[in-house]
């Protein structure tokens, strides 16, 4: 629909040149705005309006930032520091929940973003996560850095489009870079250790994990099918030309603590569980004391019509 709107609007202009006739500009619309922030980061989103750019000269910032609007751009060298003790998240894109839907089976929420860029940035401490992203279609979170936040870096859940680039992440009990029920994500160029999980494919379609340098965590990648979750299946991941090396840190979950992170085997470098269609090539695996690369069947019996469905796997070129 959106497209043939957009031939017909398109159409319209032709016609109209064809006429001598010219559309006049509309001065109602506001041009993009650099704003600096010279307070809160906090004080800086809520001014901005669509299609702004947010800097962030170097200095310690409180985190719990909350962007709900957009497109938006928010930029700074890793000089500036979001400071989210006592927060759950350092920033946090979009404000819509996993529900349930009629069938009783979770449920994201409508994509209600776009056009979100967080380029640069030290993000520390939080709670949870550094920065999480729910119902964005269109997102970059590049260039940053993600220190000792409790359980994951870069977090975007029910979004699609996405890039994660040229990060550091380190220090979180569960993924450093984290992609859930998501599609069309790309995680490359990032640098990930001192995390249970380098980075972890979750219930996505479409998923890239390529040139990253994953090296002294428990696990350096993981694909993996839980039972649910919005997104019923783990298909289409092609996980290429990374680094996952020498990834024995001890798992810093213990085993009888009920959460599934505390089952994995320090030692792993790649690891798949359920997923399918999945390519597994040109990477560095060595130095992993459990395994290099190893694939399993879910063992979770709601994940059944897509685990027991005969995987399409391929591993070449690795080292």
């Amino acid at each position: 629909m959106a497209r043939r709107v957009s031939m017909l609007a398109a159409s319209l202009a032709l016609a109209m040149t064809g006429f001598g006739l010219a559309a006049a500009p509309n001065a109602g619309a506001a041009k993009p705005r650099v704003i600096v922030v010279t307070g809160s980061i906090q004080a800086a989103v809520d001014s901005a309006a669509p299609g702004d750019t947010i800097v962030v000269p170097p200095g310690t910032y409180e985190g719990g930032v909350v962007v709900d609007k957009s497109p938006l751009t928010i930029r700074g060298s890793r000089a500036a520091v979001i400071d989210a003790t006592g927060h759950e998240y350092g920033i946090e894109v979009g404000t819509g929940e996993v529900s349930v839907g009629p069938d009783g089976n979770p449920l994201c929420p409508a994509l209600s973003l776009h056009g979100i860029t967080i380029d640069g940035l030290t993000i520390r401490h939080a709670d949870d996560t550094g920065v999480h992203l729910i119902g964005v279609d269109g997102f970059r979170l590049t260039h940053g850095r993600y220190v000792d936040n409790e359980e994951y870096g870069p977090f975007p859940i029910c979004s699609v489009h996405g890039s994660i680039d040229h990060n550091d992440v380190s220090g979180t009990h569960d993924a450093g870079i984290y992609v859930g029920d998501d599609n069309g994500v790309t995680v490359t160029g990032n640098h990930v250790s001192g995390c249970s999980i380098g980075v972890e494919i979750e219930n996505s379609v479409h998923s890239v994990v390529r040139g990253n340098k994953l090296i002294g965590n428990t696990v350096g990648v993981l694909v993996s099918l839980l039972p649910g979750l919005p997104m019923p299946l783990n298909d289409d991941t092609t996980i290429d030309a990374n680094v996952v090396d020498h990834n024995n840190m001890p798992n810093p979950v213990p085993a009888d603590s009920g959460d599934d992170v505390g089952l994995l085997p320090t030692g792993t470098g790649i690891l798949n569980v359920g997923g399918d269609h999945v390519v597994i090539t040109g990477n560095s695996a060595v130095g992993n004391d459990s395994v290099g690369v190893g694939i399993v069947q879910s063992p979770f019996p709601r994940a059944g019509n897509h685990a027991r469905r005969r995987h399409r796997l391929r591993r070449h070129r690795n080292k």
